[in-house]
């Protein structure tokens, strides 16, 4: 199998959890929301004392989940190192909002980014240009084997070579911190808090208001929520469970329940994956054993191969954490680029960028952001760039749908709702061009 020593105990762990039959969520009708006293508001949070802040920041490490390939864009390396605005790329946000805290409150916030070994190298090299900007380091995480799903056995390497094998999600974390001496030295440096969330998500910042409650009130746990709308249905939230919180993801919901599960009625809220973790909490569980987090089976097809990966979600250990609470957080906060779709909002005129944090436009006056859906070719992240020769003005937009063969000569502007379709032909959109409320198909 290629492993030994914790990480084939660890894996094998997994293994007779999956041996075991998937778990499913028992006595569905009555799982509920969290009450009240186990939910809070970021609007309700006191600003923190200014005389404070400088030494709860010294407390502070920010980690970046960083295992992801652009692949949902049709890239092939690590997502972080996609350019999202003004030239600069994910790492460089990270890196830009950091510098900016450690300049503004003489401290020294750490970054650390957990890589998969799809990430490790190409995003090691990048590495090298920040390290006299700030601390940062990287660890890579865990590689375990793909299991065919008819024999039960490991996929073979000879034959599969590197896609014999997969990071097993990012519950993975605990384990690596530990076995890999991190938590210690943290902890040893006196930072015992540690704000986590996904490297694309770009909305997802350290903020002191949390840092605040977190240490003023100490809060073992953590979990950013935002209200759910239609486009996540597919979330995970928490709920209830005696006087626990624990994660739901769609995997544990019964497939009776799923609709109901992927609706806005019976859970309004889902996890943004912003983590929030009293480290000192986190090594007194884990003196104890390690965490038995919920076992994510992820059904794959490689080379025509059915098989499965082993996972574990890093939200799940809320229910091991007696005081852990959710906070409900403004959808700003959440702002994953998924898509080429994500990434146009994101580079467009609605967003400015300070210290590395996106802001909304103020001459934006429509509430919401446009509703925009990129069909083929536009949904790949090569043709995306030379179609688009510059992003149109979209202030005023409401919603856009873009596929086929479709060219941006140069700046132009889109209104209201515009749906750009050139299946059967195709259209160049001139220099300075209007396009308000059309809909142009071929």
């Amino acid at each position: 199998m290629g492993l030994e020593g914790p990480d084939a105990e660890y894996f094998l762990s997994l293994y007779k959890k999956f041996q075991q039959g998937p778990a499913k969520v028992a006595e569905w009708e009555s799982i509920r929301s969290p009450a009240a006293s186990q939910m809070l508001n970021w609007e309700d949070l006191p600003a923190p004392d200014p005389a404070r802040l400088e030494n709860y920041l010294s407390r502070l490490v920010v980690c970046k989940l960083n295992g992801g390939l652009g692949t949902s864009m049709g890239c092939s390396g690590p997502k972080s190192l996609i350019v999202v605005k003004e030239g600069k790329t994910f790492l460089d946000l990270m890196v830009d909002q950091l510098c900016a805290a450690n300049r503004k409150y003489n401290t020294k916030i750490p970054l650390v980014l957990m890589n998969s070994f799809y990430t490790q190298t190409e995003t090691g090299k990048a590495l090298d240009g920040y390290r006299d900007l700030l601390e940062i380091e990287a660890f890579e995480q865990s590689r375990f084997p793909r299991i065919q799903k008819a024999s039960g056995d490991p996929l073979d390497e000879k034959a599969f070579g590197r896609e014999a094998w997969y990071p097993p999600g990012h519950g993975d974390f605990y384990y690596c911190i530990a076995n890999r001496g991190l938590l210690d030295h943290w902890l040893s440096q006196g930072r015992d808090i540690l704000f986590l969330s996904n490297s694309d998500n770009l909305g997802a910042v350290w903020d002191e208001k949390i840092l605040a409650h977190m240490i003023e009130r100490d809060v073992p746990f953590l979990m950013e929520l935002t209200p759910k709308t239609l486009a996540d249905v597919k979330g995970g939230t928490i709920y209830q469970d005696g006087d626990r919180l624990r994660l739901l993801e769609i995997a544990q919901v019964p497939d009776e329940h799923v609709d109901e599960f992927c609706s806005l009625k019976k859970f309004s809220t889902f996890s943004t994956n912003n983590i929030w973790i009293n480290l000192r909490s986190l090594a007194e569980k884990l003196e104890q054993g390690a965490l038995g987090l919920e076992l994510i089976v992820n059904n794959k097809t490689v080379e025509g191969v059915d098989v499965v990966q082993l996972e574990t979600a890093i939200g799940a250990a809320i229910e091991f954490f007696p005081g852990a609470t959710g906070l409900l957080v403004p959808r700003e906060r959440f702002r994953p680029v998924k898509r080429t779709s994500d990434l146009f909002l994101v580079q467009s005129n609605l967003f400015e960028l300070e210290e590395g944090r996106l802001r909304i436009n103020s001459q934006r006056t429509i509430p919401e952001l446009p509703d925009v859906n990129f069909g083929a070719p536009f949904d790949r992240l090569d043709e995306y760039n030379s179609r688009l020769k510059a992003i149109p003005n979209i202030l005023n937009l409401e919603s856009l749908t873009l596929e086929g063969d479709i060219v941006f000569e140069g700046p132009a502007v889109l209104e209201g709702k515009v749906v750009l379709s050139a299946n059967h032909g195709s259209r160049t959109i001139g220099r300075g061009e209007l396009l308000k409320n059309t809909s142009w198909r071929r």
